[in-house]
């Protein structure tokens, strides 16, 4: 197994150089948590938001010191596209990788090797900062390769922890070896690689962004037994597991020991740590919320998110609309940088939301968020979120739906014909910023798939086992091309 990790005393060299007073940053990223899959309702007033089978008291504490977002949204109601415009600060149809396995970004070669991510901005700022990622990376590019100074990365290919899920010693081993059974999903790794980074910068009193991107709570599911075994017999709603419940305590035990390594090292007070998921909940029901992992219905998009840090409110709730593409600028403010920012972001400052909460404002380049998922193999849909509103499209089919999120969070009645001018000016908001910045088609995705396929069936040999497969496959792709579901 490789790792790769740069020596610390060189990287300790430049600590002279960081301005003082420069804020840490600790972004704890999970994988396929949903909105109310932790022991914190994102809404005080609804108490269906939490869960009382799952256990998170450590992100209760950290909500209690800072504030929880009750309309924060993941990028793409799954991971890949998510990950990566996290680290990028725009939306996955700018960056044109809108969906796991992305065949057509495949075919045009998209890579994001011209992107300028969180780590290169802090780099930039010129205030000493020193940048890690441990754990799942974004599967197109290695996060070495997108700035980060130190990384876990140990697949020598482009992929470096990819979409392999933790659940191996390494996705190259033919036969592949699984992880230790006191490591499950790599999470108490995990932690011990983040705190022990921690303390190694403060030692150089040295300013610090670090992204713990955990595997959890992604099947498969596992967790150690002795903590499985708490959850026997306890209330449950149904489809709430045992293994699920422990997997999560696991997680929270991750977030607990790096705010207990902040405390101890003293600069608590001097770091911002963001928790939130790379999508929806896909696993068990995310009631409230319609829909889960791999829908664009609340439930695929809305994700647990609370923020900690120097000038945020404390125990207060936000329900202004944000988006991990916000996260970039964010930092960027925080830090004290004065270089330009990359350019067409998407996101923008959530300092003001830190003061001023609900009274606080965005300044984005466009009063919306975008969410484009042209999958091939699943319902394809865009939607656009602005004030209470949210208008989606059917990529397939053409047909619209608009819903009041805010009244109506388990977007249950559509408002198209009660309200049609307020549809048509989404629709047209929606069409004018995928025009603008060349966003994939589901069109196109379901012929590239389906001319991969049929070019992979043309290279085997007439008796090759593997053309059954393949002919299945693409009548399912042409299937899929003809969806009219909505979920």
């Amino acid at each position: 197994m490789r790792f790769i990790f740069f020596t610390y005393l060189f990287l300790g060299a430049t600590a002279g150089i960081a301005a003082e007073g420069s804020p840490n940053f600790v972004l704890f990223y999970t994988d396929d948590q949903g909105w109310t899959d932790t022991s914190v309702p994102m809404m005080k007033n609804l108490p269906e938001t939490s869960s009382t089978f799952y256990q998170t008291p450590n992100l209760e504490r950290l909500a209690e010191a800072g504030m929880r977002f009750s309309s924060a949204y993941a990028p793409a109601p799954t991971c890949t596209p998510s990950r990566i415009s996290i680290q990028f600060g725009k939306t996955t149809a700018r960056l044109q990788v809108t969906t796991v396995y992305d065949v057509l970004a495949k075919v045009n070669g998209i890579d994001c090797a011209s992107e300028r991510s969180i780590a290169h901005i802090l780099k930039e700022a010129d205030r000493g900062y020193i940048t890690a990622h441990f754990g799942k990376g974004m599967a197109i590019r290695r996060m070495e390769d997108s700035g980060y100074d130190i990384t876990d990365e140990y697949d020598p290919g482009n992929h470096g922890n990819g979409n392999f899920h933790g659940d191996y010693v390494s996705n190259r081993d033919k036969p592949r070896r699984p992880l230790p059974a006191d490591d499950p999903k790599r999470v108490f790794s995990l932690t011990r690689r983040a705190t022990s980074f921690i303390k190694d910068q403060v030692k150089v009193d040295r300013p610090f962004f670090l992204m713990v991107s955990h595997y959890a709570v992604h099947v498969k599911h596992g967790a150690l037994a002795e903590t499985i075994k708490k959850y026997k017999g306890r209330p449950r709603e149904k489809g709430e597991s045992d293994v699920y419940a422990a997997m999560i305590e696991h997680l929270d035990d991750s977030l607990g020991a790096i705010l207990k390594t902040l405390d101890e090292m003293g600069i608590a007070d001097n770091t911002y740590v963001i928790f939130s998921s790379d999508n929806g909940g896909g696993h068990v029901t995310n009631a409230p919320l319609t829909g889960g992992k791999a829908r664009m219905f609340e439930g695929g998009l809305r994700v647990p998110t609370v923020i900690r840090g120097p000038g945020v409110m404390a125990g207060a709730q936000c329900d202004v609309p944000i988006a991990q593409w916000d996260f970039l600028p964010t930092i960027h403010d925080l830090s004290g940088s004065t270089r330009p920012l990359p350019a067409h972001l998407d996101g923008g400052s959530l300092s003001d939301l830190f003061q001023r909460g609900n009274q606080g404002r965005v300044d984005r380049p466009q009063p919306f968020l975008v969410f484009h998922y042209p999958y091939y193999a699943g319902v394809p849909i865009s939607a656009i979120r602005m004030g209470d509103y949210k208008f989606m499209r059917h990529l397939n089919t053409g047909e619209t739906r608009l819903h009041d999120v805010v009244k109506d969070i388990a977007e249950e009645h559509d408002l198209r014909t009660k309200e049609p001018e307020k549809a048509e000016q989404l629709d047209r908001l929606l069409t004018q910023y995928l025009n603008e910045v060349g966003a994939e088609t589901a069109e196109d995705m379901h012929r590239v798939r389906i001319e991969m396929l049929e070019d992979e069936l043309q290279n085997l040999s007439p008796g090759d086992p593997k053309r059954a497969t393949i002919k299945k496959n693409i009548e399912k792709a042409k299937a899929n091309r003809a969806n009219q579901n909505w979920m």
